[in-house]
């Protein structure tokens, strides 16, 4: 750990918890530092209340409580509690008692006093710490340059500039870091000239490379306007770390200033490198590096052009739409795809109006691009064209045209989406309209009209698009399209019955539950009566249910189901919603040996999330001791009739 990091209160706060909280109460509240004072002097004093007392005197005590806290200093139990008291008090008697004890201190006490001499700056501490530098203990090393670090004057600097050149590496990285910080105290004192000296000092030193970028970042910073040469300098870097410094710096100096260097770069470096170039340059110029960022989006290497057009999704606007919808069929895949997803992205409805007037005597392939690109912007504005292009007469327009409207269309295109499905021949046009619905109908505004006209184009659709329309409806949900799923299931057509009592079975809202009992009670095909069953158990475990009505679905699901299957269904419904009726009802399910382990297990795990005496609980127990033969539900409910007997 290093020796910045703050010790401060953390036994304290033990203490607070575990010691005499009666003893140390009034001694909390007082703010008499005499007081306080006599707690740290008194012998019979507890720790918690010495903890207190130096917890109080960092807010009000001063240069006469120096003396009994300094006699502190040195004992590893309070040495901490003792410097977390002086560190606040603004008297140089504290920097003479932290010096004196430095003197004396080791191990760990040591460590916290140089932390504590760091903190406070104290730079009459210069001479005492010096040595410490060439300590064999590392952790001291540590310590020593952090403190200079903090302390920041030029005396400060001096030593750590010798101790730069120690022989162990791990003590040149420990004051390089120093000096960084060192560097910053400089600066913020007005001290510019040697704190850029510092940062040129470790940029050159034997120390790691962060500790080096680290320095030459601060340095082509402090230099500002004249740091741009340097900084120019890690642009055209053969060293990849400092390529990479000079990205990240450039967002940080003037733009007017890095944007002639980084264009210049663009056209230079390798292909990879000149790309990032230019996306940082994009990303700091913003509107000035569109003239480069258009002129690389047309031509150009492919990094670089890939680059350029992910740039114009940040900075570009309605007038690069032409010049997108060009990149987006070149012959270059890649290139195509980038510019295919900036046309996606490109904020503003002033970019869906140029692409529908792009569209307007458009190529076939820019066509395709326009239609796909206007379903993904979810483009109103695109609405007629769209329309216009399920006119054409090329296959794949109309088909990139249903797509498209699936994803912009109204109300109304739902009606237009469904005629076509109907009088459509070709299984793939089919299959791409269906896609479209399922979206559209996710996005209507007034569900209940759109079922109503899906409703209608049932009675008279295909009896193979029969299904698919009522898939429809079961994505709309609602009074309207429910009705007509339960019709539709009503059906003396088998196929019809399939289709809709699978829709009903995947239906999102509880008002299902009436319409599926009902067709369970008029005595469904056989084929199709275990599938409602099913439905019926799934309303009641997985949708929104009042609990009376959850139970009371439970009740009936178990008067028609016949398979264990079934019965283990609602099981877990009642081991999902316990209560005493799901207790009692779980428990009628014991005997029957096909449900007696999972209903046994039911049991017991209702009464153990009940977790208290409810009316039926023993005799139920009973029953699971009786007929149980799993060791560990029986152990399970042996507990629970000790509990509650």
């Amino acid at each position: 750990m290093r020796a910045r990091t703050m010790l401060h209160f953390g036994w304290g706060l033990l203490l607070l918890f575990t010691g005499s909280l009666l003893e140390a109460q009034d001694l909390a509240t007082t703010r008499d530092v005499s007081q306080l004072v006599a707690a740290l002097k008194d012998p019979a004093a507890t720790d918690h209340e010495k903890a207190v007392a130096c917890q109080l005197l960092a807010v009000s005590g001063g240069a006469d409580v120096v003396p009994i806290l300094k006699e502190m200093l040195l004992d590893p139990k309070f040495s901490h509690y003792a410097r977390y008291a002086l560190e606040p008090i603004p008297s140089p008697e504290v920097d003479q008692a932290l010096r004196d004890a430095l003197v004396n201190a080791d191990g760990g006490v040591r460590l916290g006093i140089l932390n504590s001499i760091g903190n406070r700056r104290d730079s009459g501490a210069i001479s005492i710490i010096a040595p410490l530098l060439e300590n064999s203990d590392l952790a001291v090393v540590d310590a020593a340059a952090s403190a200079l670090g903090r302390i920041g004057t030029p005396e400060a600097a001096e030593v750590l500039f010798k101790a730069l050149k120690d022989s162990r590496p791990a003590a040149r990285s420990a004051v390089a870091d120093a000096l960084l910080t060192c560097a910053e105290c400089l600066r913020a004192a007005g001290q510019r000239d040697l704190a850029l000296a510092v940062w040129e000092m470790v940029r050159a030193a034997d120390v790691p490379v962060p500790i080096r970028v680290a320095a030459l970042q601060a340095l082509i910073i402090a230099r500002g306007a004249s740091g741009i040469d340097l900084w120019k300098e890690q642009v055209f870097s053969d060293n990849e770390k400092l390529f990479q410094l000079a990205m990240q710096v450039a967002r940080k100096l003037p733009a007017d200033a890095a944007l002639p260097i980084l264009s210049d770069a663009v056209t230079k470096l390798p292909e990879t490198r000149a790309a990032v170039a230019l996306e940082v340059a994009a990303g700091i110029g913003s509107k000035e590096a569109l003239p480069t960022v258009r002129q690389f989006a047309q031509q150009g290497p492919r990094a670089v052009r890939q680059a350029a057009l992910r740039s114009l999704e940040k900075i570009g606007d309605a007038s690069d739409v032409a010049l997108l919808l060009a990149a987006s069929v070149d012959s270059d895949e890649q290139i195509a795809a980038v510019a295919r997803e900036t046309l996606e992205i490109l904020p503003g409805n002033e970019v869906n109006l140029a692409l529908v007037q792009a569209a307007s005597g458009a190529s076939k392939e820019k066509l395709l691009v326009i239609l796909s690109v206007l379903g993904q912007r979810r483009a109103s504005e695109g609405l007629k064209t769209i329309r216009d292009a399920m006119q054409s007469k090329d296959n794949e327009v109309r088909a990139a045209a249903v797509v498209a409207l699936g994803k912009v269309a109204r109300d109304d295109d739902v009606v237009t989406l469904v005629k076509e499905l109907t009088a459509s021949s070709s299984e793939s046009d089919r299959t791409a309209l269906m896609e479209a619905l399922r979206t559209a109908c996710q996005r209507v505004g007034d569900r209940e009209k759109v079922a109503s006209l899906i409703a209608i184009q049932l009675q008279s659709a295909p009896a193979p698009l029969r299904a698919s329309l009522l898939e429809l409806l079961g994505v709309l949900g609602g009074k309207t399209a429910l009705a007509a799923v339960a019709e539709a299931a009503k059906s003396p057509d088998a196929d019809l019955q399939d289709a809709a009592t699978a829709v009903l079975g995947n239906w999102l809202s509880a008002d299902v539950a009436p319409v599926i009992w009902s067709l369970i009670e008029s005595n469904a095909a056989p084929r199709y009566r275990v599938r409602l069953i099913r439905a019926y158990i799934r309303v009641a475990r997985q949708l929104r249910v009042p609990d009376q009505e959850r139970l009371e679905m439970c009740r009936k699901a178990l008067s028609v189901s016949e398979r264990p299957e079934e019965r283990r269904l609602i099981l877990d419904v009642l081991m999902r919603n316990p209560s005493p009726e799901s207790l009692s009802l779980a428990a009628e399910l014991v005997a029957p040996s096909d449900t007696r382990e999972a209903a046994c297990d039911a049991v017991v795990t209702i009464a153990e999330k009940l977790n208290r005496n409810v009316p039926g609980l023993k005799e139920a127990l009973q029953t699971v001791l009786q007929h149980c033969t799993n060791a560990q539900v029986r152990a399970r409910a042996e507990a629970l009739v000790k509990r509650f007997p």
